[in-house]
């Protein structure tokens, strides 16, 4: 607690001796309430971002969600209409509008979200027969899948939890009386993702849980005002990208199911020359190709991946401005661990292969697995890349109060064209595969991916209902950067629509008390998927029924339909350091024996008018105590 309250006292420019110097009146209990209510919202938040960091984790939307309440109100549409600390991300030369002084904001960010959806047979798949000439029947066929559990990833104790919500923004700004340089820091998830289904859910054959995020734990940012027109800025940032997933794949195909014909064809036959030389029943009963292979976890992370983004907000006129942002790649280079656990099915195969001396020598040479292990466990690496993306906006105001806002948001997907996974030894599945046309190696897998560019756009438009409420509305197009030949159920997800709603209030015009120095934002959002159907014998990693092409398609002779919905919500606060440095010192002399009360009146930096006083610096700031992001209309 001492550390806080020096780091806090020194960005509110108070000296130590001043800080622990402050005397509070006495405190009353009528203010009780309210002083309850306050330290509700800020210290348990604050706390909470300090010190157990648990961010939000959701489907895996690819970039830009729940960066912060605005954001989310406005539909991502902010580039160049941006205002308040997340300005780090979306525009950081849009930091430059926050006030003169010191401010935090806090945030809390949740949601509900389901993903899923529909499995039917490929009338045109040929089915598998077993050695009486039956039909062989998926039991995926006409089943659905859905989840609603999110997945969310807990830094400091390296686990996950099954909720969907988080502490998420947290930011600082500060900016001297006078001076063109603000400077800030933010903790917040430019990407991030997280399900986990239940286990008896089709989606377990391909992706059964999936954690995948990358947490920005520190942000810091500078922003210039060249003139009264233009702003510059940089945000440098230190991440950590994680991925974690669990699935019990399965392997549909010709070569699986001829095994499983001639182990129930020699089923029960015993011959002295067999015993002694290739053992019946041949390959130990078979392996089917709707047979469970076993459960494979991968929990991987790098817990510094750097990035930077660069910004410049330019104003021309009092009722036009431009937001360009350019975000840097992220590329981390992951390590962790890995667990595959075999099934029954596969461990009696692999024993068959060393029943005898010379199955053990035939397996051997052709490096085939002969040894019987319920698990294989150890290290595993892999190089993850998040793209780079450009932002471009602008905003225009017809009326005073109303304005109107457009966005284009391009991302360089096809950059990422694969994933190399890197174990630490051979895989008894990948000495398999390799029969099956897969190259990549007994200790390598190899997941083409081959991403698509996306150039998402969006449109928004806020409106000053009253001097203290601003109401805004969104709406973004989310092109998928999934490429249809490679899709499958982990990391590529269907085209989605967003809408948005919220508000922004400016507590010293409520006429609220308790408010008086608090602005605050809320922000809702909706998101669903367009149609799109991933048809029978089409994806290399889905359900293309053909060997050497592709590794894991469990789902031959299925086709899928997705379905994606989520509902999205994030409330956050900003203020003045001193209000909550005036907090813990009203709270530490309410607790704390009389005598440790501190001597002086507490010591508050009042809050002062920009040095320039033009029309497009006034937009977006807090100007003599009003609301840093409303328009001064008048």
């Amino acid at each position: 607690m001492t550390r806080i309250l020096k780091i806090k006292s020194a960005m509110a420019c108070l000296s130590l001796s001043e800080f622990f110097g402050l005397r509070v009146k006495k405190f009353k209990t009528r203010k009780l309430c309210d002083l309850r209510t306050a330290l509700t919202l800020v210290f348990v938040a604050v706390a909470a971002n300090l010190f157990l960091l648990l961010p939000q984790a959701r489907a895996a939307f690819n970039e830009n969600m729940l960066i912060d309440a605005k954001g989310l109100g406005m539909a991502n549409n902010v580039i160049s209409d941006t205002s308040g600390i997340m300005s780090i991300h979306w525009n950081p030369g849009g930091l430059s509008l926050m006030g003169e002084g010191t401010y935090l904001t806090i945030g809390f960010s949740t949601g509900y979200m389901t993903i899923g959806g529909d499995f039917e047979k490929d009338p045109d798949f040929e089915p598998y027969h077993d050695a009486q000439g039956n039909e062989r029947k998926d039991p995926v066929w006409g089943k659905s899948s859905e989840t609603s559990t999110g997945q969310m990833y807990v830094p400091v104790l390296d686990t996950t939890l099954p909720a969907m919500g988080g502490p998420i923004p947290f930011g600082i700004s500060h900016r001297s009386p006078g001076s063109k340089w603000t400077f800030g820091f933010s903790i917040y998830m430019p990407f991030v993702g997280g399900w986990e289904f239940d286990d008896d859910d089709p989606a377990w054959y391909n992706n059964g849980s999936t954690v995948l995020s990358h947490l920005n734990y520190a942000a810091p940012s500078v922003s210039y005002r060249v003139n009264d027109k233009l702003s510059v800025g940089a945000t440098f940032a230190a991440g950590q990208s994680v991925m974690k997933l669990e699935m019990s794949p399965r392997a549909p195909n010709e070569l699986t199911n001829i095994t499983k014909i001639l182990g129930e064809a020699t089923q029960g036959m015993s011959n002295p020359v067999f015993d002694l030389t290739i053992p019946l029943p041949l390959f130990g009963g078979g392996f089917g190709p709707y047979d469970v292979i076993g459960d494979v976890e991968l929990n991987v992370r790098d817990d510094f991946s750097p990035s930077y983004t660069l910004g410049a907000l330019y104003e021309p006129l009092d009722w036009l401005s431009f937001g360009l942002t350019y975000h840097s790649a992220v590329e981390s280079h992951m390590t962790g661990d890995f667990s595959f656990k075999y099934g029954k099915q596969w461990q009696d195969m692999t024993a068959w292969c060393g029943s005898t001396a010379i199955m053990q020598v035939v397996s051997m040479i052709f490096d085939l697995p002969y040894e019987t292990t319920s698990e294989q466990k150890g290290s595993v690496s892999m190089d993850l890349k998040y793209p780079q993306m450009v932002d471009f906006g602008i905003t225009v105001r017809p009326l005073k109060k109303f304005a109107l806002t457009g966005t284009l948001h391009w991302a360089d997907w096809s950059s990422v064209s694969k994933n190399e996974i890197k174990f630490d030894q051979k895989i008894q599945l990948l000495q398999l595969a390799k029969y099956m046309g897969y190259t990549g190696g007994s200790n390598q897998l190899n997941v083409d991916r081959k991403f698509e560019d996306t150039l998402n756009w969006g449109v928004g438009g806020t409106f000053q209902a009253l001097d203290w409420l601003q109401l805004r509305v969104g709406y973004e197009y989310r092109e998928s950067s999934a490429n249809p030949r490679y899709a499958d159920l982990q990391l590529t997800l269907p085209t989605m629509y967003y809408v948005g709603a919220g508000l922004g209030i400016k507590g010293a015009g409520t006429g609220i008390k308790m408010i008086k120095d608090v602005d605050i934002d809320l922000g809702l959002g909706y998101m669903w998927n367009k149609k799109r159907k991933i048809p029978g014998n089409y994806s290399e990693n889905f359900n293309l029924d053909e060997l050497g092409v592709g590794f894991n398609k469990p789902y031959v002779g299925n086709s899928y339909e997705p379905k994606m919905t989520a509902i999205l919500a994030s409330l956050q606060a900003t203020m003045p350091l001193e209000v909550i440095t005036g907090l813990l010192v009203d709270t530490a002399d309410y607790l704390l024996p009389s005598k440790w009360h501190s001597k002086k009146d507490p010591k508050v930096v009042d809050l002062k008018a920009p040095v320039d006083s033009s029309a497009g610096l006034i937009n977006n700031m807090r100007f003599k105590n009003k609301y840093y992001f409303i328009e001064d209309s008048e």
